[in-house]
C-alpha cells in the first residue's frame, strides 16, 4: 500500500508532464505585402511551461486561404486583406495565431490634373495609398513617371518637374499593383 502511495504522485506528474498545447512564435504577425512571407513556429508545451521539442506540429491550417495561406512548415504567405487563424496541430495538441494582412487596395493621387511652366517651379502631387478599409498606410514605396519625358519628368521624391516643349502627358503613380494618372500640362510663361 505504501509503495502504491508514493507512486500516485510520480504518475500524476508525469500524466501532467505532457504537451497540451502549442504556444505559436512569433504571438502576432501582420504582413503588408501580397506574397511576403513569415514563418511561425509551434512549440508545444505542458501545463507547467515544460518545453517538448518533439512534438511538432502534424498539420498547419488557415481559416480563410484568401488571406494567408500556410504550408507544412509553418511557413505564412499573405494573399489578400483581412484576417485569418492559423492553427498548428497534433491530435488533442494545438495552438493559433491570428494573422492580419494589410496590403494597398486603392492610390490615390491628387490634384487630377497638374499644370507646369517650362524652367519653373516643380510640383508634388499627394499621393496616399490606403487599404481595405480606407486607412492610410505610411512607408509603401510609390513610384512615378511620366508618359511623355519631353513635357515632364520625375525625381526621386516624386516630384513632377516640367519638361523641354510644351504639352500634354500624364504622370503615372504605381504602388504595390495600382496605378493613378494625372494629366499634366506644360505651357511657356
Amino acid at each position: 500500500m505504501r509503495r502504491a502511495v508514493v507512486l500516485a504522485p510520480l504518475f500524476a506528474l508525469i500524466a501532467c508532464s505532457r504537451p497540451d498545447h502549442y504556444v505559436l512564435e512569433p504571438t502576432t504577425v501582420t504582413l503588408e505585402h501580397k506574397h511576403e512571407k513569415r514563418t511561425v513556429r509551434a512549440i508545444a508545451k505542458d501545463r507547467q511551461g515544460g518545453v517538448h521539442p518533439d512534438a511538432k506540429p502534424s498539420s498547419w491550417s488557415s481559416s480563410d486561404e484568401k488571406v494567408v495561406t500556410v504550408d507544412a512548415a509553418g511557413e505564412l504567405t499573405a494573399v489578400g486583406s483581412g484576417s485569418a487563424r492559423v492553427t498548428a496541430k497534433r491530435g488533442e495538441l494545438q495552438g493559433e495565431l491570428l494573422v492580419e494582412v494589410v496590403l494597398v487596395e486603392k492610390l490615390v493621387v491628387t490634384p487630377s490634373e497638374v499644370k507646369l511652366v517650362i524652367d519653373g517651379e516643380p510640383f508634388a502631387a499627394k499621393v496616399v495609398a490606403l487599404d481595405a478599409r480606407g486607412k492610410p498606410l505610411d512607408k509603401r514605396l510609390v513610384q512615378a513617371r511620366c508618359a511623355d519625358e519631353k513635357i515632364c519628368h520625375t525625381d526621386r521624391g516624386n516630384q513632377l518637374w516640367p519638361g523641354v516643349i510644351e504639352g500634354t502627358t500624364e504622370a503615372i503613380f504605381k504602388c504595390e499593383g495600382f496605378e493613378e494618372r494625372v494629366k499634366v500640362t506644360v505651357a511657356k510663361k
